[in-house]
């Protein structure tokens, strides 16, 4: 008999843990429909969890216009934070299949457990955007780009990571990305997917570790004539380059990039080849 006001009180607390998540529901449902109204938004729609959850456990997606404009991605991020929805992950993509080549994409579990969207974070979106726009339609490789953080003047860098099938694209990413973001820290890691496989691969041959007033330009010359010899990670850190020379570069390479970046008065680190095992997500880590 004692048991029976502990029996009770689970089916009580079930009963409001259900109702607050159905309680979330409408509203978030609400939000999905004004975000999906507003210029700049694509789609927009709630992706409800079902059964006896929490209501941060829902999802909200959102496909944006790849032309975004500041401007739209500012009332974007404005209306994102009216109400109080919790969620459990939103996703920002300027295409339907977030998969598709051409793709500007960034999935996260917003920490504050809302929907508030960073008002900086989205413009960036917006320009990294337009660096893709930039690459033209024929395009093949995927951006992600992360909307919680550097906020507007912080020294954390912004991640940007790409992958391509064609090497030769990633100078051109990282310079595109590079102009529509000129004073923003960055954290670019790009990789050539030589298989075309799907996944994203963990190799990363062109990495820029760039506060926000590094000029890119001085190293291009050096970073496109590396990859040009075929040589491994190429990777820019503090002012300086470290190349990875693979076993099959050409004894000359080494000569050739030293005279380039004496040239351009850039300290060069040359490395020797390494397995793939022996290499983190970027050389600096």
């Amino acid at each position: 008999m004692r048991i029976r006001p502990v029996a009770a009180a689970v089916g009580l607390s079930t009963v409001v843990l259900l109702a607050g998540c159905l309680g979330q529901a409408p509203e978030l449902q609400s939000l999905a429909s004004r975000l999906d109204g507003l210029p700049g938004v694509v789609s927009a729609r709630a992706d409800l969890a079902g059964g006896v959850v929490t209501p941060a456990e829902h999802r909200l997606w959102v496909v944006v216009d790849p032309a975004l404009s500041e401007d739209d991605a500012r009332r974007i991020a404005q209306l994102s934070c009216e109400g109080d929805v919790e969620v459990a992950m939103i996703s920002i993509a300027t295409k339907e299949d977030s998969l598709a080549p051409g793709t500007v994409l960034d999935v996260f579990s917003p920490e504050s457990g809302t929907t508030c969207l960073s008002e900086p974070g989205l413009v960036r979106f917006a320009e990294a955007s337009a660096a893709m726009q930039r690459l033209g339609e024929g395009f093949e490789g995927r951006f992600s780009v992360s909307l919680q953080g550097p906020e507007a003047g912080g020294d954390d860098p912004l991640l940007v990571t790409l992958t391509s099938t064609d090497r030769a694209r990633l100078d051109e990413a990282l310079r595109d990305v590079r102009t529509e973001l000129p004073g923003v820290p960055l954290d670019f890691r790009g990789s050539w997917d030589e298989d075309g496989d799907p996944n994203l691969p963990d190799h990363v041959h062109l990495a820029a570790l760039l506060s926000a007033d590094t000029e890119l330009a001085p190293f291009l010359p050096l970073v496109e004539r590396a990859r040009e010899l075929g040589t491994g990670t190429v990777a820019i850190k503090d002012g300086a380059v470290t190349v990875e020379l693979r076993d099959d570069t050409p004894t000359t390479a080494s000569a050739e990039l030293i005279a380039l970046a004496e040239q351009a008065g850039i300290a060069l680190t040359l490395e020797p080849p390494l397995p793939p095992t022996a290499r983190p997500v970027a050389p600096w880590e």
